[in-house]
């Protein structure tokens, strides 16, 4: 029962009580009435008093409590009247507020003795620590150097010379909030120790509260104690939490948040704070979810994009996170930054943690082996497998050399590049856990043939990655995106990947199905997601495989939602967002079914045909494949593989049809041992074996319509 109903009840009960009692004084009665919870009950009962409405388990344990009351309450008035014989006097009519709060109190509130239990004192909170953090240095941090000059320039500068800025600005405004974005995971706390001033951190969610009004208060509150400490930094983390767009607000106190939100930083001007700054940081990863209003000049003034680092970060932010330990002379931190693409600062940290782990456990496994050694195996249950048993027994070795401080660096404690390495194959990338890939390890090396597409994209692609400074000499500035089409199995996709592992770009390969969904607006917003991400990662390349599925042609026959997709890729694809860092590639192997208009000039301009390889093509894909997954075949075995794909029935072969004419070369193989019993190779038997099983997988008709499409185009 809510705590109100039963105070209201037990202020009835005991009201009803003591007309009761006054009646029986009134007519001359000095013994007082000895009451029972059932003759009350059935007194209240035959009364008209809204009292007889309530149940009567509710009744009862009302009439229970305030009986229990007033029995402590005669008592306390005979000890008042046995201290005070001289001046008698009429017992005071408790207060309703004294009645509520005492006969509320049940058997486990009060003392043996029948007292009340004394109330507890709430707890003062302590005050919180608004000091600058120690500990803390832009020195930790790697690959933000322009974040942190943006910074520096923008809140730091004016933060420490505010009154100079105020005297000689002359009504000019300085940085009153800077809204850090980005991927999740990437850290976006940047500047916090090297400014002589207090900083109140706090995450968005616990200016939230319940009652109304209370979060309005709270973030009144903060920007008061900002005022009274500054110079001052507010950094609130997580802000699209509680600072959303007021259109799609719920609630009204969702709008309320964000109007006190707007009216404190109006507020922040130098005149209204004396002269001294006090600069709002935001972060978070849906700059898009802010209401609009807190993102103009005045309030957010300066938004920082902070992306997925590139090679080059990567390797300064390992130079952060491992200056601290012993590092080993074999390290490579280029070597490690090239491994991993997609890594954010958080990635990187788990690698090096685990990296350190590993370098410990490994450390101390001969001390544990020697513990081991000179300790019995402590007793398990009799089915208890070896493994289990081992581990018992390593456990016992640990507890006793835990504690043994005397224990000298032999020169074990190292991390290498082998511990770093490990880690790496064992911690997955963020961009992974969102559903985006991460640069692929396919090469160049593992692409047979194609050596006039891998030089038209390595122009389109890579250089202006490596070499932009180049290209602009020459005027060339906007990406170009490209088209790869062609049959199907000819090495489209693969040819992406090489791009991106050649261009150490961050890579985004999406499936043109998986953008499109069912709820309106939903296919347009994941468009968006996809393309924001994709600047975020600068550089990065954008791969559309099955292209034709996302974008095709728009008239009567097509659905309204895919005109909207086809409308939206178009839109980010003309640079109305700007896409500079983005690349495009698209790959498809029915062109005539995408939508004209993206594969104008500026969008997909550059249109490249993979055909079906011709002879020596084959021969090239056969010999890479075999010396991509043997890599000890020898330069002989390798020239042998010329009379197979030069054989007529490899004609109309495409890439993965010689990769499945591998694998049944492969089984022939297999079952020609399981006869003989003899060296396990593939010769030329099982290669004829292969190849009166293996057909072409893209028909003589097919073909020649994709060289009719090359010649005669498809518009």
């Amino acid at each position: 029962m809510p705590p109100r109903l039963v105070q209201r009840v037990d202020r009835d009960v005991y009201q009803i009580l003591r007309k009761f009692e006054d009646e029986h004084e009134r007519y001359g009665n000095s013994k007082p009435l000895k009451f029972t919870i059932s003759g009350v009950y059935n007194d209240i009962k035959k009364s008209n008093s809204s009292l007889s409405r309530e149940k009567k388990k509710v009744l009862e344990d009302s009439i229970e409590r305030v009986l229990r009351f007033r029995k402590d309450e005669r008592a306390e008035d005979d000890d008042e009247d046995e201290a005070m014989e001289d001046t008698p006097a009429e017992p005071p009519t408790p207060k309703v507020s004294q009645v509520e709060s005492s006969i509320s109190l049940n058997e486990r509130e009060r003392l043996p003795n029948g007292e009340p239990k004394p109330k507890k004192r709430r707890a003062e909170r302590p005050e919180k620590d608004r000091t600058p953090p120690n500990g803390l240095s832009l020195f930790n941090l790697g690959g933000m150097d322009n974040a942190i000059a943006q910074l520096v320039r923008h809140v730091a500068r004016p933060i420490v010379r505010a009154s100079k800025w105020m005297e000689k600005a002359k009504g000019a405004e300085p940085t009153r909030g800077v809204l850090l974005h980005g991927p999740p995971d990437v850290e976006r706390r940047c500047l916090r120790t090297h400014l002589p001033q207090n900083l109140a951190f706090l995450s968005a969610p616990s200016l939230v509260a319940g009652m109304s009004g209370e979060s309005e208060k709270q973030i009144r509150n903060l920007y008061e104690e900002a005022k009274s400490l500054a110079p001052c930094l507010v950094f609130i983390d997580e802000i699209d939490a509680i600072m959303g767009k007021r259109d799609n607000a719920q609630r009204e106190m969702e709008k309320r948040i964000v109007a006190q939100m707007l009216t404190c930083m109006d507020e922040l001007s130098l005149e209204k704070t004396g002269g001294k700054a006090v600069v709002t940081i935001a972060a978070t990863n849906r700059p898009d979810s802010i209401d609009p209003a807190l993102r103009r000049a005045g309030r957010f003034n300066l938004e920082i994009n902070i992306g997925v680092p590139n090679e080059l970060s990567r390797i300064q932010i390992f130079k952060a996170l491992t200056k601290n330990y012993n590092l080993a002379e074999d390290i490579d931190l280029v070597a490690l930054a090239k491994l991993t693409p997609g890594f954010v600062g958080a990635d990187l940290q788990d690698v090096v943690s685990q990296a350190v782990s590993d370098m410990l456990e490994r450390a101390d496994e001969s001390r544990i082996q020697k513990a081991m050694a000179e300790m019995p195996a402590p007793d398990t249950f009799v089915d208890a497998t070896p493994e289990l048993k081992s581990l018992v027994h390593q456990m016992a070795a640990l507890k006793t050399l835990f504690g043994d401080t005397d224990d000298e660096d032999d020169g074990s404690y190292l991390v290498t590049q082998q511990h770093l390495l490990d880690a790496i194959t064992r911690v997955q990338p963020s961009a992974k856990r969102e559903g985006f890939s991460t640069i692929p390890d396919t090469t160049w090396e593992q692409v047979g043939a194609l050596k006039e597409v891998q030089k038209e994209l390595s122009l389109a692609i890579i250089r202006p990655i490596d070499t932009p400074e180049l290209f602009s000499k020459v005027g060339w500035r906007s990406p170009s995106g490209v088209l790869l089409w062609g049959p199907p199995g000819c090495g489209k996709t693969l040819l992406a990947k090489a791009v991106a592992n050649e261009a150490k770009a961050n890579f985004i390969s999406i499936k043109g199905p998986e953008l499109l969904n069912k709820f309106v607006g939903e296919s347009e917003r994941a468009v968006r997601q996809v393309f924001t991400r994709a600047r975020s990662s600068a550089p990065c390349i954008l791969f559309f495989d099955e292209l034709d599925a996302l974008v095709p042609k728009r008239g009567d026959a097509i659905a309204e939602s895919s005109a909207r997709v086809v409308n939206m890729l178009l839109t980010e694809l003309d640079g109305m967002n700007s896409r500079a860092g983005v690349y495009i590639i698209g790959a498809t192997n029915r062109p005539d079914m995408i939508d004209p208009a993206i594969l104008r000039p500026g969008r997909l301009g550059n249109n490249i045909f993979v055909d079906l390889p011709d002879e020596n093509g084959r021969a090239e894909i056969l010999k890479t494949r075999i010396r991509t997954v043997l890599p000890d075949t020898t330069q002989v075995q390798l020239d042998a593989l010329d009379p197979v794909a030069r054989d007529p029935r490899c004609e109309r072969f495409s890439g993965a049809d010689i990769e499945n004419l591998h694998i049944a070369a492969a089984k022939a193989a297999v079952e020609r041992w399981d006869v003989d019993k003899g060296t396990v190779e593939i010769i030329r038997a099982d290669w004829d074996v292969a190849l009166s099983k293996i057909k072409p997988s893209v028909s003589e008709k097919s073909a020649d319509h994709f060289r009719r499409l090359q010649t005669k185009g498809w518009n």
